[in-house]
């Protein structure tokens, strides 16, 4: 009930039991006023008729009687008198005028006053006669419904006025609170423009102060926020390392490209990915593969710039980038893909004479898919593997033989159920021990022996639905070492995995068989698993952490509409994105970004992790900042799992 009514209601009610008190002190005082009058009455009619008698020498019985009628008819005539009689010494009647009222008495005037009516005897001092007057009770009751009528009106007035006036009141009272409420609405969808709450009452002063100063205050912070959120925008395009436009800035251009309403006009895409960047890796270490990496970005922008036909530059992933351009002709293209191949293998620091990349080329319309294209420039990259100059032109091979290359590898490694398995600690940098081991798998081509490269292995998986079978393979074969091994272990779960409707079941149904091992085991699942498939993802980390593993949120900050999962979720790691920790020391957008990310986290009593931390002053930076979880070559280098 609103505050106005409830009063409303009160008042009313004071009112009713004012209108009772007073009705019944008023109807009190009516009986007291007619016991009183007819009282009067009585001694004066007594008065009249001795001074009468007095006057008469000797009145006779007639006369008596008519002095008698005219004393009874005059009493009679009062309002407040119904009947009069003479009663002789045995109270038997000489005479009576008038009659009893109490049969015409409203029935509601007896409930409130059932008492019979009032009679009053005084003596005539003649022979023991008396007059007996009795009082009109219908006329009293006639009176006090007037008096009824007018209290009723009075207080009715009474409760309108009081109404509008608490009505007016409340108007006033609850002005500021209306305000209030209405500026925190305002807030609430970020608009912090309004002016700000005036005091209507002293009363109130001390919340429109702090409303006022909540608004002044958000307002401030939020037009930081957005100006770092502008930034963060603007750097979540940008390459870290290279400050090339990003794969989410490539995925974004070529959208736009391939959108329905685009002019349909050929394009090429060609994507270079260096063939030394894991050996400079493993054997010189991250920053010579960083700055490896930085000089292949300058030898392809200084290319782009030298050609007119390129527009735009990219940096996909690792050592992998992407050229787009208007179509070449022959000689044009050779001649840039010659120049690539010559600056980036004269940049790198293992000069042993093998290509030091590979380009695979592909040329496009808007009609085609996104997936068609890649395949296309996936299937050229392979086939450039194979030529002399390391360079292929998708027109000019077989796709689908391509693409049975890959499901016959993929096929291989699946049938083998054999992987070797690397390790990499996640540190706790106040205990300085692993908190645990991220794993990850490594396979072997069935023809060359060698590693295939993780960046090719992925895609390939993804496109022919081959990478839930990966994945199944990995995790079994960390679960079995498990078994013989006292290790905490990470297992990565891919988007793809996790959209499988038949791997999540699997994976449940092996997490359920080995509880001794559950406690043991992590898995870490990508932030855009959040987005694309929330409520699978969602459902599938619960049915996990049931069974006693623990989840690990990847490239945390990556994607702000994966924040909703993690309170779904309650994950007890956030990984946080390696664009955001590389080089955080030196980049103060980055560390205030973290630490608002650290702070979410932590108010979700979710411990963070800072990936490819690669020197001791990003360390440093990043546990000041709160990040007490840390993984990079700062600390140990991927390392094969050896536990038998």
């Amino acid at each position: 009930m609103k505050l106005s009514s409830r009063t409303n209601l009160g008042i009313v009610t004071l009112l009713f039991l004012a209108f009772t008190a007073l009705s019944v002190a008023e109807l009190r005082e009516l009986q007291a006023h007619v016991s009183e009058a007819v009282t009067l009455q009585a001694e004066k009619s007594a008065v009249i008729y001795k001074n009468t008698i007095s006057q008469l020498s000797s009145p006779s019985s007639q006369t008596e009687r008519l002095v008698f009628d005219s004393l009874l008819e005059s009493a009679v005539a009062q309002p407040y008198i119904s009947a009069a009689a003479i009663i002789d010494e045995n109270g038997k009647s000489i005479v009576q005028k008038g009659m009893t009222s109490n049969s015409r008495v409203p029935s509601w005037f007896s409930l409130i006053d059932p008492s019979p009516d009032f009679d009053k005897r005084v003596s005539l001092d003649t022979g023991g006669s008396k007059l007996v007057l009795t009082s009109n009770k219908q006329e009293t009751a006639a009176r006090f419904f007037a008096t009824l009528v007018k209290n009723a009106a009075a207080f009715l007035v009474l409760a309108v006025l009081l109404s509008l006036f608490v009505i007016l009141m409340n108007r006033k009272i609850k002005r500021p609170i209306y305000e209030t409420v209405k500026k925190l609405n305002e807030i609430a969808n970020h608009n912090f423009t309004s002016p700000d709450i005036t005091v209507s009452s002293k009363d109130f002063g001390p919340l429109i102060d702090a409303t006022n100063s909540l608004s002044n205050t958000l307002s401030s912070k939020f037009d930081e926020l957005k100006r770092q959120s502008e930034l963060f925008k603007k750097e979540a395009s940008k390459d870290a390392l290279t400050t090339l436009a990003n794969r989410g800035a490539f995925e974004r251009h070529m959208r736009a490209l391939l959108d329905k309403n685009a002019p349909s006009q050929e394009k090429e895409l060609v994507i270079v990915r260096l063939a030394h960047l894991g050996s400079i890796n493993a054997k010189l270490g991250m920053v010579p593969g960083d700055s490896y990496i930085k000089a292949v970005a300058n030898v392809l922008l200084e290319e782009a710039k030298n050609n007119n036909n390129v527009r735009f530059v990219f940096r996909l992933s690792g050592g992998d980038f992407a050229l787009l351009s208007e179509p070449m002709e022959n000689p044009i293209r050779e001649i840039m893909l010659t120049n690539i191949a010559k600056q980036c293998a004269t940049v790198s620091p293992l000069r042993d004479g093998t290509k030091a990349v590979f380009m695979g080329i592909t040329r496009f319309i808007s009609s085609m898919s996104m997936q068609q294209i890649m395949e296309n420039v996936d299937s050229a990259l392979i086939a450039a593997m194979k030529t002399p100059n390391g360079w292929q032109l998708a027109s000019e091979i077989s796709k689908v033989h391509s693409n049975s290359q890959w499901r016959e590898r993929l096929n291989f490694i699946v049938s083998q159920q054999y992987a070797d398995i690397v390790i990499q600690p996640v540190m706790d940098t106040e205990q300085n021990v692993p908190a645990y081991y991220e794993t990850s798998g490594r396979f072997k081509d069935k023809d060359t022996n060698d590693v295939i490269p993780m960046a090719q292995l992925i895609p390939a998986s993804e496109r022919l639905d081959l990478i839930p079978q990966v994945d199944k393979l990995v995790t079994n074969i960390v679960l079995k070492k498990l078994e013989v091994t006292s290790q905490q272990v990470a297992v990565n779960l891919s988007i793809a995995s996790i959209a499988n409707a038949e791997f999540r079941d699997w994976l449940v149904k092996e997490i359920a068989k080995r509880k001794a091992l559950s406690h043991r085991l992590l898995f870490e699942i990508e932030d855009a698993a959040l987005i694309q498939h929330r409520e699978v993802t969602e459902s599938l980390c619960r049915q996990l952490i049931s069974h006693g593993s623990r989840i690990t949120i990847e490239r945390f900050g990556d994607n702000f509409a994966s924040l909703a999962g993690l309170r779904a979720i309650q994950p007890q790691f956030v990984k946080l994105s390696g664009r955001l920790t590389q080089g955080i020391h030196t980049n103060k957008d980055n560390q205030l970004f973290v630490s608002s990310l650290v702070s979410i986290a932590k108010g979700l009593n979710i411990k963070v992790i800072a990936e490819m931390v690669e020197n001791e002053a990003e360390s440093v930076a990043l546990i000041k900042l709160g990040v007490d979880h840390q993984q990079g070559y700062y600390f140990a280098k991927p390392a094969l799992w050896n536990v038998y």
